[in-house]
């Protein structure tokens, strides 16, 4: 299991909690709650990170990477994966479960990308 930590974690377009930790086992989201006390075996990651199904995290990625995805703002971003990119109910392979996506490079408190955003969906490291 991986134990993540960020300034803000978004679970839908409207739903975002801040100072949040996110347990990962796999690829899959299996636990999360708010930070109250230093955890041991928690990392902390700058930027943001959000919570979606893997093909949407996945097809994001993708235009990132192909630079068919230019966005201004945060809000653009959310809007794309929360709105654009819903899952597919005949190809949602994986019922309710969901995998992380860390985005570096955006303003928490403004939500400007601040320089190229750098997607990176996170999953369970080997030790």
């Amino acid at each position: 299991m991986r134990r993540v930590a960020s300034n803000k974690v978004y679970f839908s377009q409207t739903t975002a909690y801040p100072n949040h930790i996110l347990e990962i086992c796999g690829k899959w989201v299996v636990n999360h709650f708010g930070l109250e006390d230093e955890l041991e075996l928690t990392e902390w990651l700058g930027g943001i990170i959000i919570i979606a199904d893997e093909r949407t995290v996945n097809q994001f990625v993708d235009d990132i990477h192909q630079a068919t995805f230019t966005p201004c703002q945060l809000d653009d971003i959310l809007n794309y994966i929360y709105t654009a990119h819903k899952p597919d109910s005949t190809t949602e392979k994986n019922g309710n479960r969901k995998t992380a996506l860390h985005l570096s490079g955006i303003d928490v408190s403004t939500g400007k990308i601040l320089d190229r955003i750098n997607p990176v969906p996170l999953a369970e490291q080997p030790l």
